[in-house]
């Protein structure tokens, strides 16, 4: 006897089955001889490794041309829950937004995923599979674990990230005299406090912009120290260079 079903939720469905089936005494164990077993089996849920994410999206504004993409960062509510409708957090109740840089591993891939390609202001169901979630270990007390994930998601905000493998970019032209802009006190050599001050004030000014999302202080340390070639702790201007001048990714 076989009985099928279906289910639906956010336009997504979860079918189940019902059946009985027969197995023969050879591929039984620990049976009385020649016994006809009979399991009744009804299959609650089930995934494919193969499957992907399903998105689907209740509202766009009269804008949105400008979608999310790798190295932005986002501001967005939502609700998880199971696909039985168990609620399991939200950041509305929270009363805080979930905040991220798109691509950088700071979610679930499935998130990271379902964020893609969206404007502020639009809200979409993601539905998330167990391999793109948090797997069949699931999380301690929090998540169930091969749990299908559902996420109701509204961006709130975006703000555009910056070329893939930069953390600092120009907005304009480059002063011809930028090491002597940096070393106020002209003496041949600029320390990490006088040029955390130079960027702090470009980025203030509208001239340049950090990677949005990141420590500010440590992408302009790891920029003096990719200046500094020497480690002493002061860049000298046989040491500075620009970053179009190389084919590392420096900063500057």
């Amino acid at each position: 006897m076989v009985g099928v079903g279906r289910s639906g939720r956010s336009g997504a469905s979860v079918n189940w089955l019902s059946f009985s089936f027969l197995i023969s005494d050879e591929l039984s164990w620990n049976i009385p001889g020649s016994a006809v077993l009979v399991f009744d089996i009804h299959v609650i849920d089930f995934h494919n490794p193969s499957d992907s994410i399903s998105i689907t999206s209740h509202y766009k504004p009269p804008d949105c041309s400008v979608l999310s993409k790798k190295g932005d960062y986002l501001k967005y509510h939502y609700n998880a829950s199971l696909l039985d409708g168990t609620l399991l957090d939200s950041t509305w109740n929270l009363g805080k937004t979930y905040n991220i840089v798109l691509g950088f591993g700071q979610v679930v891939l499935g998130m990271d995923m379902g964020l893609r390609e969206m404007c502020v202001g639009e809200k979409r169901t993601v539905i998330i599979p167990p391999h793109l979630g948090y797997g069949e270990a699931g999380v301690d007390g929090e998540v169930p674990g091969s749990a299908v994930l559902v996420f109701d998601i509204e961006l709130l905000e975006l703000v555009a990230g910056l070329p893939e493998g930069y953390m600092f970019v120009w907005n304009g032209e480059v002063s011809a005299n930028l090491f002597e802009e940096i070393d106020k006190d002209g003496d041949g050599e600029v320390l990490l406090e006088e040029f955390s001050e130079y960027i702090h004030a470009q980025v203030a000014s509208g001239k340049g912009k950090l990677a949005p999302g990141f420590d500010a202080e440590m992408i302009v340390k790891n920029m003096f120290t990719n200046q500094d070639r020497n480690g002493d702790g002061k860049v000298t201007a046989e040491e500075f260079k620009l970053k179009d001048q190389e084919t590392k990714h420096d900063e500057l």
